[in-house]
């Protein structure tokens, strides 16, 4: 019995490890021009158009510039989360689903999600209609 958990526990620890790699790994943004941490002056000129954006996945640019619009609508340095963070967010979202529904029709799955979400959006903007006219107002501008 003491084997076998000696020999579970063994065999437990490379896959902990490389659950840990990858954790570590998902939270470093994929493209490091995109990390305002990230120093790119050093960089040469061919690998800043390697790592450029241009080249990114259709999800890697629509994340990018998710948290792009989100830093923009932010209130404060903590908010990731408000109803304009939100609308901000979906608004790009949408702007990619679009695309995608349109280049493919019979995507019956997309779809609903696209519309979804945009009926997700009309009601933040309702809330936040409500609540607050001038955020409102500023989230649309």
């Amino acid at each position: 019995m003491l084997a076998r958990t000696i020999l579970a526990t063994a065999r437990s620890a490379p896959r902990a490890a490389a659950m840990a790699r990858r954790r570590q790994l998902a939270d470093t943004p994929q493209f490091r021009l995109l990390d305002p941490a990230f120093d790119a002056s050093q960089m040469s000129e061919p690998v800043r158009r390697v790592l450029a954006l241009q080249n990114a996945s259709t999800a890697d640019a629509t994340k990018a510039r998710s948290r792009a619009v989100a830093a923009a609508f932010r209130q404060h340095d903590a908010d990731c989360g408000s109803t304009r963070v939100q609308v901000a967010r979906l608004t790009v979202e949408l702007e990619a689903l679009a695309a995608h529904v349109a280049a493919h029709p019979k995507d019956k799955h997309s779809t609903r999600g696209y519309q979804l979400k945009i009926s997700k959006r009309r009601r933040l903007l309702a809330y936040l209609k409500r609540r607050n006219p001038g955020d409102y107002d500023a989230t649309l501008q």
